[in-house]
């Protein structure tokens, strides 16, 4: 066993062995270790072995054997020693491919909000973009409609932006505001600015003027003839009752629903260019009724009030009748279109989100009565005339006083009430907000209600001296949260809604928009018999002789009514924009015609 072994290797190999035989055979362990250093013969290097012995019987002589086993020690060692070495340097490339991957998805997350970023600045370049092309396609008044309140704001804006307003335009804002005739919701001098300063026609600016002014623009220096057969005209414009023992079943509201109907009702839901006067065809005298019933079914929840179907549908139909089909314009497939273009507003432009349900449901409501029992006539007639509405409600706003009014007694009686119990909550939303929405639409108030509404939620202005590229103002509502919009501005909203609703017919196509202008021009002439006939100055644009009628202030209307209101009103909800679009089509249309008129006359 001396082979191979390290100096005194033998000596204690023969130890060893008799170590071994003493340990197997004699005190008959399982097995015996020992570890014997050694003399490579590849490399004369020290190294050291492990011998492992077992007891066992020979299998051929049948007699006591010792099994043996030698192993390298140094061999293994120095194998584990790099295993572990291998091992340590696959930790340090794992920790460092986790080091490599978290950068990279820190990078990521860095190229992601880069990108975020862009898009965002993209998405806010196109929309400044947007309404550049706006402003530039969309037509500007010739009319400064910024009221003393809105020139206030803006020299407040220009000071707290840190420029250097002039003297002089302090001095203009407090000439403005300290003149005792200057209403501060109304345009600053918009008497002289239709009448004298304007390029339009002059009958044009009177009508303008009267339209949004009222006749008390007129007093001075009006008329002195005595007005002729008041009683008997004024009880000819007595509200007629035609809505007196009517019932619905639910039998005959399904009789109305043809397939026809059902196809127009359902195309009714999203087009802002819906054919009212077709629908108007196919349902035979029904169509407020079947377009209004409709809508409160599939779109309201008014369920939750536990609404008696049958009497509502018998409200709706009281409600129908009371129109005078008599009335050119003002008549029940008007208010039908009303319906319809409030309905697009609530639900295709999103006005319904910022509403509760017994909001939504008094909004259709207020587009179904807003023109209750008109008279043909508008409020001037009345107040001129000292008619019996206009005297009842102390002149202002007669007509839509009456609309609310009446509405609310044909509510009252048991076959049509409705609902028997709102709820604290719904009895206190749905009222008011009828009675808001009709009144807003007297047209008397257009720039009360827009320049609020516009400061509300459009106006721009810093919020601190030292910011002043901030473009909100800490006046203004923030309408990505309608939770915290105070409720007066919500009130604008509504009251906006109806007021583009009630002139919807701007948006719709252009022939039925035209046929629907000379329907009001038709009415309007009527309105100029009838003063004729009790000795009134004839209305602006309202004598029959004189060519043209109301269809030559179409430009002026549109521009310093149509659309501002459009524009804000789509500024806001970017679902109205197709409304917006179809005013500037029709805009283009009459802007076209009179170009043409221009260029024969030359």
């Amino acid at each position: 066993m001396s082979d191979g072994w390290s100096v005194g290797g033998a000596a204690e190999a023969d130890a060893a062995y008799e170590e071994a035989f003493d340990a197997i055979f004699n005190l008959a362990v399982e097995s015996y270790r020992h570890p014997i250093p050694q003399i490579s013969k590849k490399n004369g290097q020290q190294k050291w072995s492990m011998i492992e012995m077992w007891p066992m019987t020979d299998p051929v002589t049948n007699k006591p054997a010792v099994l043996v086993f030698v192993h390298n020690i140094t061999q293994q060692k120095q194998m584990e020693m790099q295993l572990a070495q291998r091992q340590e340097a696959l930790q340090r490339e794992n920790q460092d491919l986790e080091q490599n991957r978290i950068q990279m998805e820190q990078q990521t997350a860095a190229i992601q909000r880069e990108k975020e970023a862009f898009q965002q600045e993209a998405l806010e370049l196109a929309k400044r973009l947007e309404a550049v092309i706006h402003d530039k396609f969309i037509p500007k008044s010739h009319i400064d409609a910024d009221t003393p309140i809105d020139k206030t704001l803006n020299f407040l804006h220009a000071f707290v932006a840190g420029e250097n307003p002039s003297v002089q335009s302090a001095l203009d804002v407090y000439h403005i505001l300290t003149e005792g005739d200057n209403a501060l919701r109304q345009p600053v001098g918009l008497a002289t600015q239709l009448l004298k300063e304007s390029s339009m026609d002059s009958e044009v600016g009177m009508s303008m003027l009267q339209l949004l002014s009222g006749p008390t623009a007129f007093r001075e220096g009006a008329s002195a003839e005595p007005i002729r057969s008041l009683s008997r005209t004024t009880s000819m414009l007595k509200p007629t009752d035609r809505t007196t023992h009517i019932l619905v079943s639910e039998d005959s509201i399904s009789a109305s629903l043809v397939p026809t109907v059902e196809r127009l009702l359902a195309d009714a839901e999203t087009n802002w260019q819906f054919d009212i006067f077709g629908f108007a065809e196919q349902a035979q005298g029904s169509a407020l009724f079947l377009l209004t019933f409709h809508f409160m079914q599939r779109f309201t929840a008014w369920q939750e009030w536990a609404v008696d179907k049958t009497k509502l549908a018998t409200f709706v139909r009281v409600i129908e009748k009371g129109y005078d089909a008599k009335n050119p314009y003002h008549n029940s497939t008007h208010v039908a279109s009303v319906v319809q273009m409030t309905h697009l507003l609530l639900q295709q432009a999103g006005i319904a989100k910022v509403m509760s349900p017994a909001q939504i449901f008094a909004t259709y409501c207020s587009a179904l009565i807003h023109d209750f029992e008109h008279l043909g006539v508008n409020n001037d007639y009345l107040i001129k005339s000292f008619h019996p509405l206009a005297v009842m409600y102390n002149d202002i706003s007669p007509l839509e006083n009456h609309h609310v009014a009446a509405a609310g007694r044909v509510m009252q009686r048991p076959e049509c009430r409705f609902v028997k119990d709102f709820g604290p909550e719904g009895l206190a939303l749905f009222r008011p907000t009828v009675i808001q929405e009709v009144l807003a639409t007297d047209m008397k108030k257009h720039f009360e209600i827009l320049s609020r509404f516009q400061t509300a939620f459009k106006r721009a202005a810093p919020t601190s001296a030292t910011d002043s590229g901030v473009s909100a103002c800490p006046e203004a509502a923030d309408v990505t949260d309608w939770d915290n919009v105070k409720p007066d501005d919500k009130t604008l909203v509504f009251q906006m809604l109806l007021k583009c609703a009630d002139i919807g017919h701007l948006a719709a196509d252009l022939e039925t928009h035209k046929k629907w202008a000379y329907q009001l021009e038709e009415e309007f002439f009527q309105q100029g018999d009838r003063e004729k006939e009790i000795g009134l100055t004839v209305s602006p644009l309202m004598d029959r002789r004189h060519k043209g009628g109301i269809t030559r202030s179409q430009m002026g209307f549109f521009t310093i009514v149509g659309l501002p209101m459009f524009k804000a009103m789509a500024d806001v909800f970017e679902g109205a924009k197709p409304m917006l679009e179809g005013v500037m089509g029709n805009y283009r249309a009459w802007e076209a015609a009179a170009a043409a008129a221009d260029a024969a006359s030359t």
